[in-house]
């Protein structure tokens, strides 16, 4: 017994069992006592409620029901001639008029009911200057201050004239006096929607009928009323009363809360209230309650003891059943310890994590081992595919090694596909994604084509090389299942990674003694891809030529190529680059002699630099020159791309540079020439070809820098000569045509007589 107590496993084991006991227990003693509080909060907090609601009902008919007799008092009539109490106003108080004043006295006294506490009643004329007090009518004009009570008439007066500039007309307003204290008071103005009114009406109500109306015990909080102005006009508290609420913060909330009724709470000097409130709507006002939560969760503290004890006894009842339940539970644990490790000196304190690290590295070791056999396997298929490939596998045992490496053994015929990717350009790859690229790839193979298909693919030259085969029983033909797998391949690979590929296939074979064959087959059919464009499809026994077509190098294509370079003439330059590749594509070649004849095309255009006497490298970058560039180019595009922005657009910028150096200098060699050799037949090919540059460019550069063409100019200078030596000489003009290099002596004089406007003959007589 002593043993297994001093496990931490069986620690572990009745401390777990205590946490998965006690747990609810105690939620549900909190969830308990938290909802009971939570019931008993809200039953108080809605006593509440409806108490301020029937406070505020209460005083409200106090006020509303002296508002109204007010108002009846003043809408009404004073006598029995229904003489309204504004026309009383406007009568001076004489005695021809006491009839009305006794009217008036009583329509007034008849407002003081004895159940609304009206405390008294002052009337003032503004016009007549009078006023009613307890019940008597006081002129006001000319009184002298004699007895104290004049004086408080006086003061009265002056107190319901500051009453007669406020806008409102009627309204209720909290005043204090020397004699009653606070005194609430209701104010009119007579008539009551005038804008100068006549006179005006006050009653007093004391402060108590509006306390007395209120209900609740001020020991457990505070009942307040509170004007449109921020004051408190009634409380359970005398001491409350006037006080402005306007900087208390919970009254800024009830202002700005926008609800006709609510509660919320507050915390103040580190202590909680509760706060319910109601606005009326007859007058503005607020009525608000204000209780300490001390006080309302004062009332769950029976409820709390009660849970605690409950959940104590629970909680006792778990722990033992769990000491109990866990030695059960550990008994077969400490035979499979003890099984294990027999050595009872090395013994851990936790047997079960002992038993789960020893079971781990048995499963990691079987885990271990399967994904080593796994990849040794994948490894030897590959390697398998590589020796078919290679031609050294012996047929012999060709099916039993297709069974040992989990490859279909029942193909009557099949072929080899090669795949690679057309061209990176407008993708989110580069080179270096290319490995990542590859194995997706790999895996997408994997997935489209069933095992019972196809052998391992395998990379080779940043491609794939995959066997596709099938039996003769098949309902489809091998070649229409190879193009939709291939088909199914390319769509996939474009769809989920945005590259085109091509595909080359091989002639169908029965025996794998021709997969070297089959293999240089698929390549030399993805080769042809040049012809036809990316994202094919190319069966090699539909793209190779079935015998030998008659084809020749378009040598006129290459010379106008040269010449348009030779002219600095872009546009037709590449124009005609367009021609002679779709020259080259249109025949049915073997891949290799497009090959070449895109390598002599190469060589012959670097060679114009070679021709010029400078060295390729200094228009050409050194990487062109490789010999795996034009191998690795698949498309009409992709090779007429390369050309003009790797061959002919250096050359255009080096002719360019090279006719910006020369242009200078060959006008004046020109003229240098016709000054020397006038007597000799002179042309333009013949300086073409002396400065390397095309006729109509040396034409065009001539008479830019002299005005006239390269013939004007001979003529016109051998004219000047013909001048000379008839002023000079005594040449026969025979002579002097045969000369210059005239066939005629009748052209020379035609030619001359054009220039001078006279004839040789007529020019010579001029200077005998």
């Amino acid at each position: 017994m002593r043993r297994f107590q001093t496990s931490r496993f069986f620690t572990n084991l009745v401390l777990l069992s205590c946490i998965v006991g006690i747990l609810p227990v105690v939620l549900l003693g909190y969830l308990s006592f938290n909802k009971s509080s939570a019931i008993l909060e809200e039953e108080i907090i809605a006593s509440n409620r409806l108490i301020l609601k029937q406070n505020k009902e209460k005083v409200e008919s106090l006020l509303k029901t002296i508002d109204t007799l007010a108002t009846q008092t003043i809408s009404g009539t004073a006598m029995m001639n229904a003489t309204s109490m504004q026309t009383v106003l406007d009568m001076p108080f004489d005695y021809e008029y006491h009839e009305f004043f006794e009217k008036l006295l009583y329509e007034l006294i008849h407002i003081q009911v004895f159940e609304l506490g009206i405390q008294d009643i002052h009337l003032m004329s503004y016009r007549q200057d009078w006023i009613v007090e307890s019940g008597a009518v006081y002129p006001m004009k000319g009184r002298l201050v004699i007895e104290k009570h004049d004086k408080l008439l006086f003061n009265l007066e002056e107190l319901l004239k500051s009453y007669r500039d406020d806008s409102r007309r009627s309204y209720w307003k909290l005043t204090e006096d020397e004699k009653s204290g606070y005194v609430f008071k209701l104010i009119k103005h007579i008539p009551l929607n005038a804008i100068n009114p006549d006179g005006i009406i006050t009653i007093n109500v004391p402060m108590q009928e509006l306390s007395k109306r209120l209900t609740g015990d001020a020991s457990k909080g505070r009942t307040l009323i509170i004007d449109d102005l921020g004051l408190v006009v009634g409380s359970l508290n005398n001491q409350d009363i006037g006080v402005n609420m306007q900087a208390e913060n919970y009254y800024q909330q009830i202002l700005t809360s926008g609800e006709q009724e609510g509660f919320f709470f507050y915390k103040q000097d580190g202590q909680d209230f509760v706060i319910h409130y109601n606005h009326a709507l007859y007058n503005n006002w607020i009525y608000a309650s204000i209780t300490p939560l001390e006080y309302v969760m004062s009332k769950s503290n029976g409820i709390k003891l009660y849970t605690i004890f409950f959940v104590a006894i629970l909680i006792t009842l778990v722990i033992t059943t769990s000491f109990f339940f866990s030695h059960k539970l550990y008994s077969p644990i400490r035979l499979i310890y003890r099984s294990i490790q027999p050595d009872h000196k090395q013994r851990q304190n936790n047997e079960l994590t002992y038993i789960s690290e020893h079971l781990n590295h048995l499963t990691q070791s079987s885990t271990k081992m399967k994904e080593e056999m796994v990849f040794l396997h994948n490894q030897t298929r590959e390697f398998f595919v590589f020796k078919l490939l290679s031609g050294d596998i012996r047929l012999e045992s060709m099916e039993e090694q297709l069974v040992r490496h989990d490859f279909p053994a029942n193909w009557d015929h099949w072929c080899v596909l090669a795949l690679q990717i057309d061209t990176l350009e407008g993708t989110r790859f580069t080179d270096k994604d290319m490995e990542l690229m590859l194995y997706a790839i790999h895996n997408m193979i994997e997935e489209i084509v069933p095992q019972s298909m196809r052998l391992s693919s395998i990379v080779q030259n940043q491609g794939f090389v995959l066997f596709l085969g099938g039996g003769l029983e098949d309902d489809t033909p091998l070649k229409i299942q190879v193009f939709n797998k291939s088909e199914e391949i390319r769509n996939s690979i474009k769809q989920y990674l945005n590259l085109k590929i091509s595909i080359g296939i091989s002639r169908r074979y029965a025996s794998f003694m021709y997969a070297p064959l089959a293999h240089q087959e698929s390549l030399d059919a993805l080769a042809y891809r040049v012809r036809l464009g990316s994202e094919s499809i190319l069966f090699i026994d539909e793209v190779e030529p079935n015998k030998a077509q008659m084809f020749r190098y378009p040598k006129e294509l290459e010379f106008q190529i040269m010449e348009a370079i030779k002219q600095s003439n872009a546009e037709q330059a590449q124009e005609r680059l367009q021609a002679i590749i779709a020259d080259f594509l249109k025949n049915q070649m073997n891949h290799y002699d497009y090959q070449h004849f895109i390598g002599r095309l190469f060589n012959n255009l670097t060679g114009l630099v070679q021709d010029a006497g400078e060295s390729v490298q200094a228009v050409f970058q050194k990487e062109i020159f490789s010999s795996e560039i034009l191998v690795r180019m698949h498309t009409a595009k992709q090779i007429e791309e390369w050309f003009w922005k790797q061959i002919i657009g250096p050359l255009l910028a080096w002719t360019k540079e090279r006719q910006r150096k020369q242009d200078v200098n060959i006008s004046m060699l020109m003229i240098s020439e016709v000054e020397q050799y006038y007597d000799q037949n002179l042309s333009v090919e013949m300086f073409a070809a002396r400065f390397h540059y095309h006729p109509s460019y040396i034409s065009r550069v001539f008479k830019k820098d002299t005005g006239v063409n390269f013939t004007e100019y001979v003529s016109n200078y051998r004219i000047e000569v013909a001048k000379r030596w008839l002023q000079e000489t005594d040449m026969k003009i025979a002579d002097i045509a045969e000369k210059l290099q005239y066939s005629t002596a009748s052209n020379f004089n035609r030619n001359f007589k054009k220039i001078v406007q006279i004839t040789p003959s007529q020019y010579r007589d001029q200077f005998k």
